[in-house]
């Protein structure tokens, strides 16, 4: 039996695609990836998008200390700018990211002043909240070769592969 769920859709054997509400429905994606009672996000849109994912896994009968990784593609603030809120309330959660942007979820400062220099302080506050800082020791910088034992969901294996785009 499919289980309806609010703001997502199972697009695959324990892959789930959930609508951020990012600019308008079904524009941006998060995509939350489970085996078993363990979870993972992959990107998380804005602060905005948080109760949408929260909403996803209580809908999937998980709950934010069953997501074990939030797995960023990249540090733009429509896919990462809501790490650090769901981080906080992901608290067994360990952040992977490429390595350049591993500074900007522990300090998101200077990611917030870019936006602000291209958008306005009004228009960032009202795209994307305001950005929280990470804890560093809860940060994993994805290098090539990451090992394989450290990136499990229960028994599957999460494969991280480098793939040229955008920052």
């Amino acid at each position: 039996m499919n289980k309806q769920l609010t703001f997502a859709h199972k697009v695959a054997e324990g892959i789930y695609c959930i609508d951020t509400g990012f600019g308008r429905d079904q524009f941006d994606a998060s995509y939350l990836v489970v085996s078993d009672s363990q979870a993972a996000f992959i990107d998380v849109g804005t602060n905005y998008s948080a109760p949408r994912l929260l909403k996803t896994l209580s809908e999937l009968s998980l709950a934010p200390h069953d997501v074990r990784y939030v797995i960023l593609t990249h540090v733009h603030l429509d896919h990462a700018g809501g790490a650090g809120e769901v981080m906080r309330l992901c608290p067994k959660a360990q952040l992977i990211v490429h390595p350049r942007g591993a500074r900007h979820m522990i300090d998101p400062s200077a990611l917030r002043a870019g936006a602000v220099g291209v958008y306005g302080e009004d228009a960032v506050q009202k795209d994307y909240g305001q950005l929280l800082p990470i804890d560093a020791s809860r940060v994993t910088e994805a290098g090539e070769g990451l090992d394989r034992k450290s990136t499990r969901l229960n028994s599957s294996h999460l494969k991280l592969s480098r793939m040229p785009s955008s920052a």
